[in-house]
């Protein structure tokens, strides 16, 4: 590549660069800080129920209500929770293992006194009104529940009036991190009454929880899905549907309706037969405040709606769920919920999620029974798949060394034709179709490889087995390398924390990319592909999870330790400073077959 091209490439990347960065914000702003439209919530409350304080006006002159709540603690498989009388629904979850301490399986909009007011984004809370209809089962949206504590495992929550009796009752499941859900609706009255039944998670996080930073996707960046049969309806923040229609409903779901993030779900299971999931991604910001502020924040709904009810004089309708809040750990996963749910699908690959699985599997059994260390794990599955993509390697190995045999060659082409440029690469380009050499050979085998380096970054990328595990001197595998700790330099200000990884794969990249030739190259692009190259790796690797670090410095080393190999086999001054003479491939010398192929200084075609 000579300088023009190499400049050439460099403006259509800024130009990309400027197109995605500031003409695309200005093109759908828009739309972004689009106020949703979505219907104002209405409730009718109990005359005892008081309503959320901080996201709710109280009419003037209106009673003031004492806020009532009664809590229950359930003990269960890795967790414990507690629930509350006002909603029947989760004010905490607590995950017991040490490396998940610091998760909030249950998020709010505020953490200031006051936020545990908040009934309406509780998980597991119930609605039961079927859309105002003058013969509703019950006369009020929101009330006080009484409470029956079962043990210390789970709780028995019951409403009645003159019309209903309601028993929801949650326990502890068997499996880890599971509470079963079940509800029963009475009918009391003399005649028929509708309700309809509907259940939700929450999720809540700001923007800048969200935001990644130069390659380094945020774990807690959310999507909202829907899972029926084989199929996963899955939705994001910024998807324009709940922008324009508010709310996205999938009928007929049948495994899950759920909030995720990289590492941790909290999801929905069916069991009383299939409901409709509904999914919303609610704008939270303050007058004044723009939708993509910092601080702005979103409310993530996933919700079970049944159908409509009608229960003749003392009638009963039940419905059973299976609520599952916690890490998404793939062994977990693969049983959660029951049979058929397949909660695996909670953790999205990506485009190459058919190879990324393989290799999740083998990173967990190379753990699991060889290493019993997910960082040496990591180590060995580079060492495997680097030498089971070996074959595909040889191919580029062949090129390189086919390369070198030529160079004497293509010395004396560039230097009869430097003021040529067409003329030389003409000449280029007839030399290699006669001495067999595809100079583009190594470049589809490294094309063949994208999809297992795209599904390896993806599987470290998403893996909450690596979420604060050590290995070496990394507390968090799954966080940047942070042995320093933040730096504070004078005129400067605070420095983020950081750690030796980056700069270490730097120094490794450099040193490959010095041992590798650089046939074909201008002293400029050799410089872009020396320093460059690594200085933009090494950057990113102070935002890139540490898993991910120690495999690209596993892979480079494995780089280094194979290009030693072939520079002594090939080494890449053809064996002259032995005192080796180079030969072309039909036996000639160089001068002699460029001569023979140059003629009298015109290029042949």
């Amino acid at each position: 590549m000579d300088r023009n091209a190499l400049v050439r490439t460099v403006l259509i990347f800024g130009v990309i660069l400027l197109l995605w960065k500031v003409v695309w914000p200005m093109v759908g702003g828009e739309s972004k800080n689009k106020e949703q439209l979505l219907p104002a919530e209405t409730y009718v409350d109990a005359p005892d129920f008081a309503p959320d304080p901080i996201v709710e006006k109280v009419a003037a002159g209106a009673p003031q209500v004492p806020l009532v709540e009664e809590t229950c603690r359930i003990q269960g498989n890795r967790f414990d929770a507690d629930l509350s009388t006002r909603g029947a629904a989760l004010t905490r979850f607590n995950l017991h293992d040490p490396q998940y301490s610091d998760v909030k399986m249950v998020t709010t909009v505020w953490d200031a006194p006051g936020w545990k007011d908040v009934e309406r984004w509780r998980p597991l809370r119930t609605l039961f009104r079927a859309d105002g209809a003058v013969d509703d089962q019950l006369k009020y949206d929101r009330f006080n529940w009484k409470l029956e504590k079962l043990g210390d495992t789970g709780c028995k929550f019951t409403y009645e009036d003159a019309d209903v009796r309601i028993d929801k009752t949650v326990k502890a499941g068997e499996r880890p991190f599971e509470l079963d859900v079940e509800t029963k609706v009475e009918n009391l009255a003399d005649g028929p009454r509708k309700h309809r039944f509907s259940i939700a998670m929450f999720q809540y996080y700001t923007n800048a929880e969200v935001k990644g930073h130069l390659g380094r996707v945020s774990p807690f960046i959310t999507d909202l899905s829907c899972a029926r049969d084989k199929s996963v309806e899955r939705k994001m923040k910024d998807d324009k549907d709940f922008i324009t229609k508010g709310w996205v409903d999938e009928p007929g779901t049948d495994r899950y309706a759920a909030v995720s993030n990289y590492y941790f779900a909290t999801a929905l299971i069916p069991e009383s037969g299939p409901a409709t999931c509904r999914l919303l991604a609610e704008d939270w910001f303050s007058e004044g405040q723009k939708r993509d502020a910092d601080e702005a924040g979103t409310v993530y709904h996933a919700q079970l709606e049944y159908d409509g009810a009608t229960l003749e004089k003392g009638a009963t309708a039940t419905y059973k769920q299976i609520a599952f809040l916690g890490p998404k750990e793939r062994n977990i996963l693969k049983t959660a919920g029951g049979p058929n749910k397949d909660l695996g699908d909670l953790i999205n690959l990506g485009f190459f999620s058919p190879v990324a699985k393989v290799l999740v599997g083998s990173l967990v059994t190379l753990k699991s029974h060889v290493t019993h260390n997910w960082g040496l794990a990591i180590i060995l599955l580079t060492v495997v798949l680097r030498t089971l993509l070996f074959p595909l390697t040889w191919r580029s190995i062949r090129t390189m060394v086919g390369m070198r045999r030529l160079k004497p060659e293509l010395d004396e082409i560039n230097k009869k034709f430097k003021d040529d440029m067409q003329a030389k690469n003409l000449a280029t380009m007839e030399l290699y179709k006669k001495r067999g050499i595809n100079p583009f050979g190594g470049c589809l085998p490294q094309l063949v490889q994208m999809p297992v380096w795209f599904a390896m970054y993806t599987t470290l990328q998403t893996a909450v087995e690596m979420y604060h595990t050590h290995f070496l001197w990394f507390t968090d595998l799954s966080a940047p390398d942070q042995l320093f700790g933040p730096l504070h330099l004078p005129l400067v200000g605070t420095l983020p924390a950081m750690g030796p990884l980056p700069f270490i794969l730097g120094v490794f990249m450099i040193v490959q990319q010095k041992i590798v030739p650089q046939q074909g190259m201008d002293p400029m692009q050799q410089k872009l592909m020396t320093y460059i190259m690594p200085a933009v790796f090494m950057i990113m690797m102070l935002f890139l999870p540490a898993a991910l670090g120690v495999y690209m410095l596993t892979n480079s080393v494995l780089g280094i330790g194979q290009q030693l190999l072939v520079e002594k086999f090939a080494p890449r001054d053809g064996g002259k400073k032995k005192g080796i003479e180079v030969t072309s491939l039909d036996g000639e010398s160089p001068s002699a077959a460029t001569a023979a192929s140059l003629g009298k200084g015109k290029a042949r075609v």
